[in-house]
């Protein structure tokens, strides 16, 4: 899979008042999007017609057309493209048929121009992914690529680029999960080194006496079980690349052992008193913050300057959130290919979920996540009630089912009731995105009302 860029997006704002077109215009403009705009339904099924359109923005009451009228009819040009529509008089009954008609969210005036600003780009987002999981590769691609559209991310291939062919070592540091493996064999790839050996050892899976032989190679005797001679990975890498995974947990003697290898290119195999010269680029990683373990005197600070000619930090997940649909997209087409499936499409509540997370564990949580829940989706889309436990963490969500949410267990009317006003008050938090007075404003409550239902109901301790 190639690279993942960002782009500017192309923005239509439908709306009868000028003024609202500026504004927009102007909140765009800061994040490098451009903006059209459209006075009526109309003129605006016309431009988005003309295709080009990334997200639109569209009023709910203008004269003529109303909004979801326009909707309506965008649905049957295009099923996909993502609509956002807001509204200063909105009520529950307009938001949920915006919904149902396939409007990505729905937000009252006046709206947080920071939440506006982000939920045009994840719906823009959204939008790529579903793109990306209709090309539908034919096979599960093995190609070395690095999926990115964060600043973050761009800054890390950037640097890359200027350096690769260098063959100068290399520091990878961040948190367990985030790809340092993978930023390794990219680098390799993209360096004049790509036909020749990548090979890569784990230094903290191995016991001190084994890491000195799998590394520097042993000869006949060295040791206890030592049968035979054998070449260490730094002497079978010869002209290629050696990737130290986890170098921060080296014992002081590998540590000095591995200097002197990287200062003269020569390494000892255990238990021999001839050296063997050696010509390979050095790329270590590690989660562990190896400047305060060169204070502690745990990493030797010689080794540590050695192998950070240049340091990379690769960012958490949490860190470059924009990156999350362009993963998600290529962790869905890697599934389709190896289970013969052909799942496309995500659920924007599913989406939400996933935004919501704080992928602790990072991309390796968010693969394992996507193939648990892919393997529980039926049929072409995936829905919030296949994230399992994820739905849990994320209160005020929309009615997963796609259906019109009546049980199939009779229940009695006090009952109904009650699931009846839990369910409109999460809709109503849902399309809010939690805010609380927006919230009662489309209900046409108080917003002291709202806080004893969300009591009585006991959604209070919840998120939101």
């Amino acid at each position: 899979m190639s690279e993942s860029r960002k782009s500017g997006y192309q923005i239509l704002v439908v709306d009868d008042d000028p003024e609202w077109h500026e504004i927009l215009a102007l909140l765009f403009s800061r994040k490098g999007w451009k903006t059209e705009t459209a006075l009526s339904g109309e003129k605006a099924l016309a431009r988005i017609a003309a295709g080009g359109i990334d997200v639109v923005v569209c009023d709910l009451s203008m004269p003529g057309m109303s909004g979801l009228e326009v909707l309506r009819r965008v649905r049957a040009m295009d099923a996909q493209l993502p609509f956002i529509m807001m509204t200063g008089v909105g009520t529950i009954e307009s938001a949920v048929e915006a919904v149902q008609l396939g409007a990505y969210s729905y937000l009252t005036k006046p709206v947080n121009n920071t939440e506006l600003a982000s939920l045009v780009q994840r719906a823009a987002e959204h939008a790529k992914l579903h793109s990306q999981l209709q090309e539908r590769p034919g096979a599960e691609q093995t190609q070395v690529s690095m999926i990115y559209n964060s600043p973050a991310m761009k800054h890390v291939l950037q640097i890359i680029r200027k350096v690769a062919t260098t063959g100068v070592p290399i520091l990878i540091t961040g948190e367990t999960g985030t790809g340092k493996s993978r930023l390794a064999e990219y680098v390799h790839r993209a360096s004049a080194l790509r036909d020749r050996p990548f090979l890569t050892i784990d230094c903290a899976a191995l016991p001190e006496s084994l890491l000195e032989s799998e590394l520097f190679g042993h000869v006949k005797g060295a040791f206890t079980g030592a049968v035979n001679s054998r070449r260490g990975l730094l002497e079978e890498a010869q002209g290629g690349t050696v990737f130290l995974d986890e170098i921060g947990e080296l014992s002081p003697s590998t540590q000095a052992k591995l200097l002197r290898a990287i200062q003269e290119h020569e390494i000892r195999p255990v238990g021999s008193n001839k050296s063997v010269s050696i010509d390979v680029r050095f790329i270590a990683a590690t989660h562990r913050r190896l400047e305060e373990d060169v204070k502690t005197g745990r990493f030797r600070e010689d080794l540590f300057y050695r192998l950070s000619v240049i340091p990379l930090y690769l960012p958490p997940l949490r860190e470059r959130r924009e990156d999350l649909a362009a993963l998600i997209g290529f962790f869905i087409n890697r599934f389709n290919a190896r289970y013969g499936r052909n799942v496309t499409q995500i659920s924007p509540a599913a989406m939400n979920i996933l935004y919501s997370q704080p992928w602790k564990g990072n991309i390796r949580e968010l693969e394992n996540v996507l193939e648990r829940a892919f393997l529980l989706t039926e049929g072409d889309k995936l829905m919030p009630e296949s994230l399992g436990s994820l739905v849990d963490a994320v209160p005020f969500s929309m009615p997963t089912s796609g259906e019109s949410g009546v049980s199939e267990t009779p229940l009695s009317l006090s009952d109904a009731v009650r699931n009846a006003e839990i369910q409109t008050l999460q809709q109503a938090l849902s399309l809010c995105n939690g805010n609380k007075t927006q919230a009662a404003e489309l209900l046409g409550i108080g917003r002291r009302t709202l806080y004893d239902k969300l009591e009585q109901f006991g959604l209070m301790d919840r998120k939101g």
